[in-house]
């Protein structure tokens, strides 16, 4: 990155960053109560690309955002016990804290991404032939999933033998979003688990394949009936637990370019 001289960087973050990188502290956080400015926010990135500093603005935003991943990720060794094959409710803490940390920061890359619009036209597609919104979700993916995706699809296969250990919309959101954010490669790396909520994971059922997809089917069945005959023995009419029938909210994860709607903002 071309150095900047001393009077234009102080022209450079007085008049701009400072204002930029408070908002987007405030989404990445989500912060209550506080709502960002959209027509300012791409007001003053318009101002700074065409003052010349599109390249600059740019590694800033990424090392801000960064930055907020590396905190996350130490949120989440924190939920983390590491204990091998143990699968209790520390499995589910660590499940539940990365779906949730996972959501909150594609909703940030929505309502970010639109702000920082021109600066993704003029430099980011046009010179590094890619997009933010791309960049910002494979940030997420090198500082956060990567490293601890073996150890949350391990929690969630255990977790999922357990009925009503995860809720059906909490775990279907997050394979979605996982799906989004890896571009495939989580879907290729664990397809039994992807397959159940993401559609195309495995390649087309062949004629040969129809006979053992019926006997998983029926296997399925049969242990779904005998957990549900368990539950009733055990004195529980009902294994629902308050809150499943709650909208959780559609996926987050959205197309590659496309914008969050403008009501999201003032």
């Amino acid at each position: 990155m071309m150095d900047i001289p001393p009077d234009q960087n102080d022209k450079y973050i007085n008049d701009y960053w400072n204002t930029i990188s408070r908002a987007v502290g405030q989404i990445l956080h989500n912060s209550p109560g506080v709502r960002v400015s959209f027509e300012q926010m791409y007001s003053i990135v318009y101002k700074c690309v065409c003052d010349g500093f599109a390249e600059k603005m740019h590694s800033d935003l990424l090392a801000q955002c960064s930055h907020h991943l590396e905190e996350v990720d130490r949120s989440l060794d924190a939920c983390d016990p590491r204990i091998p094959q143990q699968y209790g409710e520390e499995s589910l803490r660590l499940v539940i804290a990365f779906h949730e940390a996972l959501e909150l920061y594609l909703i940030a890359v929505q309502q970010i991404t639109p702000i920082f619009a021109y600066m993704n036209k003029f430099y980011v597609e046009a010179l590094l032939q890619t997009s933010l919104q791309v960049e910002l979700m494979d940030l997420f993916r090198q500082k956060v999933a990567d490293r601890r995706m073996d150890r949350i699809m391990a929690n969630v296969e255990e977790l999922l033998k357990r009925p009503f250990a995860l809720p059906p919309a909490t775990v279907s959101s997050m394979f979605a979003n996982l799906h989004c954010v890896g571009r495939g490669e989580y879907g290729r790396r664990y397809p039994n688990l992807f397959s159940r909520y993401v559609p195309g994971v495995l390649p087309p059922m062949k004629e040969s394949d129809i006979e053992a997809h019926i006997n998983e089917m029926k296997d399925l069945q049969s242990r779904l009936r005998s957990e549900s005959e368990e539950g009733a023995v055990g004195g529980g009419l009902s294994r629902k637990r308050r809150g499943d029938d709650e909208n959780y909210g559609p996926t987050v994860c959205v197309a590659v370019g496309q914008q969050a709607s403008p009501t999201q903002y003032n």
